[in-house]
């Protein structure tokens, strides 16, 4: 009778029926780099690319100019205008595609340029926030059933200013130039981690920031369009518009200096009329 083949020698067997394994080299970060690129082929939006616009555009303006300067290569006029209206309309989508390309490459700047300041910002202002709320816990803990103290007013306004300053910090607008609202001086710099966090519990209440922007961000939180602020231009979704006064007085002071440009060259005239009249009675 046969032996049965004991499982180790089966596993050596079919092994070497297969041959030795090759592995792939592990290269770092390609499968993520593919992904990326994936992400933004797809963040382009639909419709043709700009390269593909640029390459069509130059395929029509050379089939009209191969039209007209070869009169054998002509075509219908329905068919050249139809070119030209495509012409006109891939212009107009390239100049489209590329303002909207700049602008998101300007956005992604801004917001790794002040990523930081704004991230430091936030991170203290919501730090002074939950310290004075829980000092407004424990005082009406304290004085529970009294009437509203001095001390208790105080507090909800340094709440409200420290909530305004998250708010600041979070929705201050991605293009505008970003102002800090708790600024390090060159004396803060240099100083020791003690006397730093000394100096920090003495003014970490008062803060700075853009005067403007700090009523903006009021009235925004008041009306409810944060979002509508953070993603404008300027900042002038939370601003109210101002009377336009200036231009007013402009036009006037314009208008009289036409007239007075105008009402010169009349009186050289009658000078020249007088000296002609006086050289031809001499004359005479």
């Amino acid at each position: 009778m046969s032996q049965k083949r004991k499982l180790a020698d089966t596993a050596d067997a079919d092994n070497h029926a297969r041959g030795p394994s090759k592995k792939k080299p592990f290269r770092p970060g390609k499968g993520h780099r593919k992904h990326k690129r994936q992400d933004l082929d797809q963040g382009e939006g639909k419709g043709p690319s700009i390269s593909e616009l640029k390459s069509r555009i130059r395929d029509l303006r050379r089939l009209l100019d191969h039209v007209e300067s070869d009169p054998k290569a002509r075509m219908p006029a329905n068919v050249r205008i139809e070119r030209e209206r495509e012409l006109e309309a891939c212009q107009h989508e390239l100049e489209e595609k590329t303002a909207a390309a700049q602008d998101a490459e300007r956005r992604r700047h801004m917001i790794s340029k002040y990523h930081h300041i704004r991230f430091f910002d936030r991170q203290k202002a919501t730090r002074i926030l939950k310290r004075l709320r829980r000092q407004l816990a424990t005082e009406t803990d304290a004085t529970e059933g009294a009437d509203e103290t001095p001390e208790r007013r105080k507090l909800l306004r340094e709440i409200h200013d420290a909530e305004v300053a998250v708010n600041y910090a979070i929705y201050y607008p991605l293009m505008k130039r970003y102002i800090a609202l708790y600024p390090k001086s060159k004396r803060e710099m240099k100083n020791t981690d003690g006397e730093s966090n000394t100096q920090e519990g003495n003014s970490e209440n008062t803060a700075k920031g853009d005067p403007e922007m700090w009523a903006a961000v009021e009235r925004a939180m008041e009306e409810g369009t944060l979002d509508k602020l953070r993603n404008s231009d300027d900042g002038s979704a939370g601003r109210r518009p101002l009377p336009k006064t200036k231009s007013h007085g402009t036009t006037k002071k314009s208008a009289r200096e036409n007239a007075k440009k105008t009402a010169q060259p009349k009186q050289p005239q009658i000078g020249e009329q007088e000296d002609d009249d006086s050289d031809g009675g001499f004359f005479e």
